[in-house]
């Protein structure tokens, strides 16, 4: 297979030097290959990827990793089923390793479901909680310290009037007793004399201060909790091809913390991002809308929006006006595939039914592809995919076949009653398919 492969490769990247030498517009060629099936794309070729290399070779000298090692950070308390899914996809690919982070709830009934994942908690949903709720309550309590009917007045204790004088507590807080002192006896202490009125002041100072020091110690544990869990998966950085966010993640804002900083270490790393489900719901909220735009013009990172998140995401987040750097997938009836001017819609026909997980699966088959990008393109087999410019939306655009062909194929054969884990069990007769195509298409070239 290895020398078909080679053969196949040489003579595609020959004919596509021929297109441009005839001064073949690469943009035409795009448009013409706009909708189309992957047994299409091995007759048709074109400069900007090369279906002959999207596979590392199987060889004896391969070690374990060889060919890819992928991630999944997702799972909670409520959802369990969504990163064994994306996982599983990964493996029944071919990739070699694949590891789930999760919340510690979740590990256990993740690790039942196969002994081929490895699974670590890397923090707690139930700590999470106890966390916030704590902080709510030192809030809450703050506010009520803080609220107009507790500001402090000249007339409130004389006549209910506290319309005159009034002083808040925020103006009583410094930085330093004398100067806060000083406050007090400038405009507190002048106007009145009553002892009461005094020790009130002080009373209510040192409660605001004390609820703020202890708000300040909360906020810091947090951070220690969530620094810890973020290490927990990025020490796995340098052993890992890709990762997936986002299958079975949930909406906890501590969860949404950690993932931030591990997004953002993932582009410093340089490492391939596929971002899918409840991550893409933490990207269309304002406060993360920085982080969004730095992810859009990374190049490794591959978004996967179905209908809903694509209207909740800020542009752009679909096919349409898509001048970014990073890889766009619409899923959907056609799953459309962008990145900048370049897109590429899979015609593979579906099963009739739209089973919960199927989203998950194509996570996984996607990472499972990015993982065999990248192992192409860090090792011996760089030339394989190096000057080819759209390869790795290729690569996608190919996965997506992939489990469109699957969901046929399980469809088929379970009807009605078909489930994500029928699609499971296609997805590694596909991909021998797709490889055997390969190897058909090298020997006629």
């Amino acid at each position: 297979m290895n020398s078909y492969r080679a053969a196949a490769s040489k003579s595609y990247n020959k004919m596509s030097t021929a297109r441009n030498s005839n001064n073949v517009d690469t943009a035409a060629i795009m448009g013409e290959l706009h909708t189309k099936k992957w047994a299409d794309v091995l007759t048709l070729q074109n400069p900007n990827y090369n279906p002959h290399n999207l596979f590392p070779p199987l060889s004896s000298s391969s070690h374990k990793g060889s060919h890819g090692r992928i991630a999944i950070l997702g799972g909670s308390n409520k959802y369990t089923g969504a990163p064994y899914y994306a996982a599983q996809a990964a493996l029944n690919c071919g990739v070699d390793l694949a590891t789930i982070f999760c919340a510690e709830e979740a590990a256990i009934p993740i690790k039942c479901y196969s002994p081929e994942l490895m699974v670590q908690g890397v923090y707690s949903i139930r700590q999470f909680d106890a966390l916030l709720d704590e902080e709510e309550a030192l809030l809450k309590e703050l506010e009520r310290y803080r609220h107009k009917n507790d500001l402090i007045t000249v007339d409130n204790y004389n006549n209910g009037d506290d319309t005159t004088n009034t002083i808040s507590l925020d103006k009583l807080i410094l930085e330093h007793d004398d100067s806060r002192n000083e406050l007090i006896q400038n405009e507190v202490l002048k106007s009145v004399d009553d002892t009461k009125k005094m020790d009130d002041i002080v009373n209510k100072l040192q409660k605001v201060q004390s609820l703020q020091e202890s708000l300040q110690e909360l906020q810091d544990r947090q951070m220690e909790i969530i620094n810890r869990s973020v290490e927990d998966v990025v020490s796995m950085f340098p052993a890992l091809h890709a990762l997936c966010i986002g299958p079975g993640l949930g909406r906890h804002p501590l969860v949404f913390k950690v993932v931030r900083q591990v997004l953002k270490q993932g582009m410093q790393s340089n490492l391939t991002l596929i971002l899918d489900a409840d991550v893409l719901f933490l990207l269309s909220l304002e406060e993360y809308r920085e982080l969004y735009e730095e992810l859009i013009q990374y190049e490794g990172c591959i978004m996967t929006p179905n209908l809903m998140e694509r209207k909740r995401l800020p542009p752009p987040s679909s096919v349409d006006g898509n001048d970014n750097n990073n890889i766009i997938v619409e899923k959907g009836h056609v799953d459309a595939v962008s990145r900048g001017n370049f897109v590429m819609k899979c015609a593979e026909e579906g099963g009739l039914k739209r089973s919960g997980g199927i989203g998950d699966v194509l996570a996984g088959t996607i990472s499972a592809y990015m993982a065999w990008y990248a192992v192409l393109e860090r090792g011996d087999e760089e030339s394989a995919v190096q000057g080819l410019e759209q390869q790795r939306a290729f690569a996608v655009w190919t996965a997506c076949c992939t489990v469109k062909r699957a969901t046929k194929l399980a469809f088929d054969k379970k009807r009605r009653a078909m489930s994500s884990r029928d699609v499971l069990n296609e997805i590694c007769g596909v991909i021998s398919d797709l490889e055997d195509d390969i190897e058909s298409s090298a020997v006629k070239q």
